[in-house]
């Protein structure tokens, strides 16, 4: 189990940085598993799934079926027309007779539409292909022999595939170093990309043409 600042580290040099998975286990000396579970991860909450049903919320019963309903139909209406839990346990109190307390109509609310909202959300496979490649370029600082500080930029081509990484660091972030590193990083691999993908690089780009 890594601390927090082991974790943030970790995130920090792949989404910030843009560093391979297999570079960020080396300087960080950790397992590469270990490093690609938590530049990967995106949800932190506890694992723990709660049912919505009566055994649950004895307290809520023959209400959970009304209070769903209510919950399906704001999906498709406007937000401001939507119910709030104030207004859920109003209408149960008036139109039906709900005697239980404010917090258990709350906590139940907040937990099922936890829940429909998993429901909904869809995700997408990454497509990992063979020989595609992803070029940009990242800023950092240094010190240099005098303890000046500095400014670089630092050029990386990835692998999707192969989660492999290649850099070269310039003074300025230009076409003519971009072109520079991408054909020292070719000529070291000793081949070129089937296909490369620029991160909003406006170094890439010499013109937009009408329909591109």
């Amino acid at each position: 189990m890594l601390r927090m600042a082991e974790v943030e580290y970790i995130r920090d040099l792949y989404e910030n940085e843009g560093l391979s998975l297999r570079e960020i286990a080396r300087r960080t000396r950790k397992d590469f598993r270990t490093v690609r579970k938590y530049a990967y991860q995106n949800d932190w909450t506890p694992a723990v799934r709660i049912k919505t049903d009566p055994e649950t919320f004895p307290t809520m019963g023959e209400y959970i079926s009304i209070v769903n309903g209510w919950l399906e139909q704001d999906e498709r209406a406007p937000r401001k027309q939507r119910h709030t839990v104030k207004r859920i346990y109003v209408r149960l109190r008036k139109e039906h007779g709900y005697g239980g307390s404010y917090s258990s109509v709350k906590r139940y609310v907040a937990i099922k539409k936890t829940e429909m909202k998993k429901n909904k959300e869809s995700f997408l496979p990454l497509a990992r292909p063979l020989g595609y490649a992803q070029v940009d370029f990242g800023r950092f600082k240094y010190y240099d022999a005098l303890g000046m500080e500095r400014k670089g930029y630092a050029l990386v081509v990835s692998f999707v595939y192969s989660n492999s990484g290649w850099m070269q660091v310039f003074p300025s972030e230009n076409q003519e170093c971009l072109l520079t590193g991408l054909k020292q990083i070719f000529y070291h691999i000793g081949g070129v990309p089937i296909r490369i993908k620029c991160d909003n690089m406006t170094t890439a780009v010499a013109q937009i043409l009408e329909g591109a």
